[in-house]
């Protein structure tokens, strides 16, 4: 994969978190980080740490061997972490300025991060020599609000793409895909064969889109840049064709019989099982399908000239912040610089698996290089709706609520898609 310019991620903050917030005093930032910048003072320190409590399970071992190995390069430094760290804990301990000394957040993924400056909760890093260099604008972007560093930026990413069984292309004599044309081609010939190409959860409103966000990148990459940027539209004929081509899927039969009947796990166990050769799924389900004991291949829909553009979606593994009312600023950024690092990145990444964002972390195993195995990170077409979007006319339901579910029963076509999206945007306007 190349380093690239990546792009934003997805999900937005719901207007409860807005009011807890606003409930919080403007709180300046803490004079201690006046007191000079090094770590190395000699003095004994104990911090403590809040860790993503959702993905404990998942974590633990990787924070395990990041903190021994921040303690030892730090004997000054005793890191008391606790995975402890969920919305609603943080956001009660901004309100009651009671934020232990780091914590996980989640960048801009959410309106979270900005919330919590305006609040005056969280420490700017840039006065800490951050070592930002191997990072590309969107990563940064992710960690900072209104210009200033306050997280260290994202080292993985989640993404969508396609899952395939070896055994079935194996038998069937077909092959990963090169280009988007042969993505077409194959598709057919499963067909051709009996075989149904492609599992398709249609209960599941977010699992049901994943095709979409997996082909977008690949077919209207540019499209989406435009939108996002102010200057595009919907009738773009790069999304009108890969709208139709999803509707030509359902018409030629190649998702999963009365899929509106199917929810996320009939469908993954479909896959498994061996009824559909392909489904398009996020990076997260690869244990899933590994541990159901499939032959499993991955690939990214390559464009028409050949490159795999994966639609990105950063991470908030290793992206922890500082709280401003820390005793210990100077320590609380150390351990931040460290989870920015490439050696604690690698730890991390050999612990978990993740599918990394960054070019010189390497990939645990040939699952995870697969999943590693893009030429540039694109645009995920939720955050480009997020973005569009208004209180009002929000587009990222009228897409999976709406055009997603029509366009897998053969309801609209790829022009009628994309004028239901277009007249929303206008109404943002």
């Amino acid at each position: 994969m190349t380093k690239g310019k990546t792009k934003k991620a997805l999900l937005v903050a719901t207007g409860a978190s807005v009011l807890l917030l606003a409930a919080c005093g403007n709180n300046t930032e803490n004079p201690a980080s006046s007191n000079g910048n090094s770590a190395d003072t000699g003095k004994q320190v104990e911090l403590t740490v809040w860790g993503d409590q959702a993905n404990q399970s998942s974590f633990e071992s990787a924070f395990t061997a990041i903190n021994k190995a921040f303690e030892d390069e730090h004997p000054n430094i005793k890191l008391n972490y606790q995975f402890s760290g969920t919305e609603t804990a943080i956001d009660t301990a901004v309100k009651s300025n009671s934020l232990p000394d780091v914590f996980f957040v989640q960048g801009n993924k959410t309106p979270k991060m900005k919330l919590y400056v305006e609040s005056g909760a969280l420490l700017p890093l840039d006065s800490y020599e951050m070592d930002t260099s191997r990072y590309g604008e969107d990563a940064l972007e992710y960690a900072m609000v209104e210009g200033k560093l306050y997280a260290a930026p994202p080292a993985f990413m989640d993404s969508q793409l396609i899952f395939y069984n070896k055994d079935i292309f194996e038998k069937e004599g077909v092959t990963v895909p090169a280009t988007f044309d042969e993505f077409i081609t194959l598709a057919a010939t499963l067909k051709d064969k009996g075989i149904t190409p492609f599992s398709v959860p249609g209960k599941a409103e977010f699992e049901r889109a994943w095709l979409a966000f997996a082909m977008m990148p690949s077919t209207a990459e540019e499209a989406l840049n435009k939108i996002k940027e102010g200057t595009g539209s919907f009738n773009d004929p790069d999304i009108i064709k890969t709208f139709q081509t999803i509707r030509d899927f359902a018409d030629k039969g190649y998702f999963t019989k009365d899929l509106a009947s199917v929810d996320n796990a009939g469908a993954q166990l479909a896959f498994t099982n061996g009824k559909s050769a392909m489904i398009a799924d996020g990076t997260w389900n690869d244990p899933t399908f590994v541990g159901a004991g499939v032959n499993l291949g991955r690939f990214y829909i390559p464009t028409a000239s050949g490159e795999r553009i994966a639609p990105q979606s950063f991470s908030n593994a290793t992206t922890y912040a500082v709280s401003a009312a820390t005793e210990h600023p100077a320590e609380a950024a150390e351990y931040v610089k460290f989870l920015s690092g490439q050696k604690a990145q690698q730890l991390f990444e050999d612990e978990t698996g993740a599918v990394p964002a960054l070019q010189d972390i390497t990939p645990r195993d040939e699952g995870v290089k697969e999943l590693s195995a893009f030429d540039s990170l694109g645009h995920n077409i939720y955050s480009v709706l997020t973005d569009v979007s208004t209180e009002e006319v929000k587009l990222t339901d009228i897409f999976l609520q709406q055009v997603i579910p029509m366009l897998l029963t053969s309801q609209i076509d790829g022009q009628q898609a994309a004028d239901m999206l277009e007249e929303a945007l206008l109404r943002t306007k």
